[in-house]
Parts: structure tokens; C-alpha cells; sequence
């Protein structure tokens, strides 16, 4: 009897250490959005822009040029992201004094950067699965933003 008891403790603390490392290993890979895009650095970020302006609920915040900002400590490639926000969802979320703690990671980021090969990608959080985690309202809210950053970012992958 203590040796099934035994057995079992282990099986579930295996199990526990196995389902932790898959979790480890596979979430970047999950929560980080990466493509490819069919346009040059220039021509992403322009689609990126117009695309975001003729979309009526999002809007282009700032530009972050990293190359700009780091240029005393680093060399690098072309690399951006966009502040974008949707104040109509930004609002449905912040509406409530429980979500507001989300505001760390408000707003969304798109990245745009060239790797030294010259090859354009573009990144972003998979705000969908991210809205997962804290189910609810911010659910809701973060699935419908991330099926209208994805259509975004489609704009700027596809010629």
C-alpha cells in the first residue's frame, strides 16, 4: 500500500516537472509572434502605417527607433516597433478599477526590424493567448485585438 501511495507521489511530481519544462520551452514561442514579411524595412513600416490609419478605432502612437535611441551604446540593424491603441477596447478594459492593472503592458507593440541577412520581419505579442490568462472582460477584449493585429500585420507580410 505505501508503495502505490509512493508510486503515485512520484508519478504526479514527474508529471508536475515534465508539464512545467513543456511549458518553459514552448512559451516563447507561443506568446511571441514572428513573420516574414515580402517587403523591405521601408516599405513594411509603410504599409504597417497606412494600414493602422484607414483602420477608424487604431491608432499609431509613437515610432520607437532603436537604431536612433541606441546609437551611443549599439550598432544596429534597422529596427522599430509601433505604440498602437485602440481606444474603444482600451476603455471596455480600463472601465473596470480590476483590470487596470493591465496598463503594464498597454499598449500593444508591433515590431518591424531587418536581421543582418537583410531579410524583414515583423513581431508582436500574441495578445490573444496573453488576454487568456486573465480571462474575463480583458479576454474578450484582447482576442478581438489581437484578430485585428494580426489582419494589420498581414497587410505588411503579404505583396
Amino acid at each position: 500500500m505505501t508503495i502505490n501511495i509512493l508510486s503515485v507521489v512520484i508519478g504526479v511530481l514527474v508529471g508536475m516537472v515534465l508539464m512545467g519544462l513543456i511549458v518553459w520551452f514552448t512559451m516563447p514561442s507561443l506568446m511571441l509572434i514572428k513573420r516574414r514579411s515580402t517587403h523591405d524595412y521601408e516599405g513594411a513600416l509603410t504599409i504597417l502605417k497606412e494600414t493602422l490609419r484607414k483602420n477608424q478605432d487604431w491608432q499609431l502612437l509613437l515610432v520607437n527607433d532603436y537604431q536612433e535611441r541606441t546609437a551611443a551604446f549599439a550598432r544596429l540593424e534597422k529596427v522599430c516597433s509601433l505604440s498602437v491603441c485602440n481606444p474603444r477596447y482600451a476603455g471596455k478594459i480600463l472601465g473596470d478599477d480590476a483590470n487596470r492593472g493591465v496598463t503594464a503592458i498597454m499598449p500593444p507593440a508591433i515590431g518591424v526590424y531587418e536581421d543582418k541577412k537583410g531579410q524583414v520581419y515583423i513581431s508582436l505579442l500574441n495578445v490573444k493567448l496573453l488576454g487568456m490568462m486573465f480571462g474575463g472582460t480583458i479576454a474578450k477584449v484582447m482576442k478581438m485585438a489581437g484578430t485585428d493585429l494580426n489582419e494589420v500585420v498581414d497587410a505588411a507580410i503579404k505583396k
